[in-house]
C-alpha cells in the first residue's frame, strides 16, 4: 500500500511540476525558456565569457536531461493508465514500475546536485551572494498568491 502513495505522489507531483511550467511561462518553449535565463543570469550577475560558457553547456544539459524525463513522464502515464483499465491489477508490474520511477528520481536528483556543485564553483562569492538575493526574491514572488 505504501509503494502504492509514492506511485500516486510522484505522478501528481510530475503533473504539478508541468502544469506550473506551461501555464507560469507563458507558451514558450523549453528552449526559449532556457535562454532567457542564461542571458538573465548573464546580465544580472555579470557573467565573464568563460561562465557564460559554462552556463551554456549547464543549459544544454539540463535540456538533454529534461527530454529524458518527459519521455520517462510518458511512458510512466502511459503504463499507469494501462494498468488502471485492467481487469486486475498486476502488483507486480506496478512494483516494477515504483522502483523504475524511484530510479529516474534518484539520478534526477543526482544530476541536480552536480550541477549546482557546478554553479557554485563557477561563481565568485559576490555573484552567489546575488543569485541568492534572486532566489529569495523570487520565492517571495513565486508564493505572493
Amino acid at each position: 500500500m505504501r509503494k502504492n502513495k509514492h506511485v500516486i505522489l510522484i505522478v501528481a507531483l510530475m503533473t504539478a511540476l508541468l502544469m506550473l511550467a506551461v501555464t507560469g511561462c507563458h507558451r514558450k518553449t523549453p528552449e526559449q525558456r532556457a535562454d532567457y535565463v542564461v542571458r538573465h543570469l548573464t546580465k544580472t550577475l555579470e557573467l565573464d565569457a568563460g561562465q557564460r560558457a559554462k552556463l551554456e553547456t549547464m543549459k544544454e544539459n539540463y535540456l538533454a536531461k529534461r527530454s529524458e524525463m518527459m519521455k520517462m513522464r510518458q511512458e510512466s502515464l502511459d503504463d499507469l493508465h494501462e494498468m488502471m483499465l485492467g481487469h486486475q491489477l498486476d502488483q507486480a508490474r506496478l512494483n516494477a514500475r515504483t522502483e523504475k520511477i524511484q530510479a529516474q528520481m534518484s539520478d534526477l536528483v543526482r544530476f541536480i546536485s552536480t550541477e549546482f556543485t557546478e554553479i557554485h564553483d563557477m561563481l565568485t562569492p559576490e555573484q552567489r551572494s546575488k543569485l541568492v538575493d534572486m532566489m529569495d526574491k523570487h520565492e517571495k514572488r513565486a508564493h505572493s498568491w
